[in-house]
């Protein structure tokens, strides 16, 4: 049975990010066939009364206290985060500019919601917080929930809780593999007709060491009435396995990792299958102590393959 998350810590499997997501499926009507991409990626959950921003905080203390009601909760304390899912904040504003993150704060990006309601002035103070962390916390218990406040009345409360994504230092999950799999279901009989590990992980398969599924997969396959299946996986390779075993029949490298949904089009009598390549393949996406975030630019680009 559910659990639902408590004020106590609360592990929660296969994660809120983890399991079969949105779009994560494809299915062959003709013959009552479901495949379904699924990752397990953990997730430590705790609900915290949202701490109402203090009107009566110093200048100085406000720029922490903005951070910590807006953005802590992911970012965490330390603006560590946890990448690749939720980025480091250390260090942003060398990154980008404050346009570029006046632009993501207002609109979000990726799994961050937008904070329309932030003013411009407290964005500024954010930023000044993000320059100069140290600085802005003089006082770590200026903005907590006094003692008592379990004896108030909380009929009307707010309780938050960040991601929590249970990443090692690595920036693996913190459980074994396989991360990511393809299951295939036969919907007449309920029965599961195959099960194969979706992807690799680069650095891994390096070294010999595959079936391990890819890394915080965001894909989708399609299913030809053909009896092909075709995916992209972070790993940059797009495949095509035989939808009746999931064996891999075909399998090539592209420049960059993919995600989303593959298109499929006909065109002058000839099928089509277009992905779209444009994430990070390294499990270090995001910057984390002792392995810095790429730079390099990624070279996005929507590849486009036809059938034979």
């Amino acid at each position: 049975l559910f659990e639902p998350p408590s004020t106590e810590d609360t592990v929660e499997m296969p994660g809120n990010n983890g399991g079969a997501n949105f779009g994560g499926s494809a299915v062959d009507p003709k013959h009552g066939y479901l495949y379904v991409v699924s990752k397990d990626l953990p997730a430590m959950l705790k609900l915290s009364l949202a701490d109402p921003l203090s009107k009566t905080d110093s200048p100085r203390l406000r720029p922490r206290s903005l951070y910590q009601s807006n953005c802590g909760r992911c970012h965490l304390d330390k603006l560590q985060g946890a990448p690749p899912a939720i980025p480091s904040l250390v260090g942003l504003r060398r990154r980008l500019s404050d346009k570029q993150i006046r632009t993501i704060v207002a609109d979000g990006k990726g799994l961050m919601p937008p904070f329309a309601k932030l003013k411009s002035e407290e964005i500024d103070l954010i930023l000044s917080y993000l320059a100069d962390p140290v600085g802005a916390s003089v006082d770590a218990s200026a903005n907590r929930l006094p003692a008592n406040a379990g004896s108030a009345d909380l009929t009307g409360a707010h309780y938050k809780s960040g991601f929590g994504f249970m990443f090692a230092n690595s920036g693996l999950s913190v459980i074994a593999p396989p991360w990511t799999t393809l299951t295939a279901y036969d919907l007449n009989s309920g029965e599961i007709r195959w099960k194969i590990p979706l992807g690799e992980v680069p650095e891994f398969a390096a070294r010999g060491i595959t079936d391990t599924g890819s890394h915080f997969p965001k894909v989708n396959p399609v299913v030809t009435a053909g009896g092909l299946i075709f995916t992209g996986t972070r790993d940059r390779k797009v495949r095509a396995l035989d939808s009746a075993t999931g064996t891999v029949l075909w399998e090539t490298t592209v420049d960059a990792a993919l995600e989303g949904m593959p298109a499929v089009y006909e065109q002058a009598g000839r099928q089509y299958v277009v992905f779209c390549a444009a994430a990070r393949a390294s499990t270090h996406a995001q910057a984390r102590p002792g392995h810095p975030a790429s730079a390099d630019r990624i070279p996005g680009a929507y590849v486009a393959f036809a059938l034979r």
